[in-house]
């Protein structure tokens, strides 16, 4: 893996950036969910050992989630408990990519 200037990513690195991306997806809906423009429940729930779920439930797609490092949970996401549906890794991703418009993914 490479990043843009020409150094290689560490996996914790490629780790990092996936974490923040989620959060970022998370504060972009919760955008959209204060200004009544969509409903999406979501949250964080405490996982031990410095891990958290962040979650949400999307309009259309159902619920998806991910394990980030406590230290990254934002003080604007509330503690919920996500009633967890079972989703796989493979299923969550399916959702992202429907909920993103994403073929093929």
């Amino acid at each position: 893996m490479s990043d843009t200037d020409g150094e290689g990513k560490s996996k914790d690195d490629v780790y990092h950036e996936r974490n923040l991306n989620a959060v970022l997806a998370l504060r972009a809906l919760h955008l959209l969910d204060r200004h009544n423009l969509v409903d999406v429940p979501m949250g964080y729930w405490p996982d031990g050992d410095g891990w958290a779920v962040v979650w949400a439930d999307l309009p259309d797609e159902g619920q998806v989630g991910w394990h980030i490092p406590t230290e990254l949970v934002p003080k604007w996401l509330d503690e919920r408990d996500p009633e967890y549906d079972g989703y796989t890794t493979d299923e969550k991703n399916r959702r992202v990519a429907l909920a993103a418009g994403v073929e093929g993914a």
